[in-house]
């Protein structure tokens, strides 16, 4: 998380194959419609989903990266027995994300899954608990704001 938090973020496709280095992550198809991220973590799923805005109609503009998404565990089974070694595996993950940001969560919840996010300045850091893995979001501010603010205006409508 270090590493993530003091990358310099363009938050554009741009930004995969520095930052890839630097975490000793595998980039491929950059560009491609699809690029191909791998990371060098010790799971049983070591791709990760890189989200990134189709902005087709401006082709010469470097594609906004929205966020990066890999998992911190491995993936079992749907298995209640696996329930207690999740939840070590997420406390332990939330505080070494504590430790490398020096910050505490800016937000929590419970439902539909267990998480909590951190509000850096240049990146949004989630770790999320499934009845099945650990995932660990990393997000460009501007893409939070603009899913906070469409979240907070369908509360409104309801």
């Amino acid at each position: 998380m270090r590493a993530a938090n003091e990358f310099d973020w363009t938050w554009t496709i741009d930004d995969l194959p520095a930052f890839s280095e630097r975490v000793g992550w595998q980039v491929t198809d950059v560009d491609k419609q699809f690029p191909r991220l791998v990371t060098n973590l010790d799971v049983n799923r070591t791709d990760a989903t890189v989200s990134l805005h189709n902005n087709r109609a401006k082709p010469e503009v470097s594609r906004p990266l929205q966020e990066i998404t890999f998992r911190a565990t491995d993936v079992t089974p749907e298995d209640p027995s696996e329930k207690p070694e999740l939840d070590q595996a997420f406390n332990e993950l939330a505080q070494r994300i504590f430790d490398a940001v020096g910050e505490r969560p800016t937000k929590w919840w419970i439902e539909p899954s267990r998480g909590l996010r951190w509000d850096l300045p240049t990146v949004v850091v989630e770790l999320t608990a499934s009845e099945r893995s650990i995932s660990i979001y990393l997000v460009s501010p501007a893409y939070m704001k603009w899913s906070d603010d469409n979240d907070e205006s369908l509360d409104a409508e309801e």
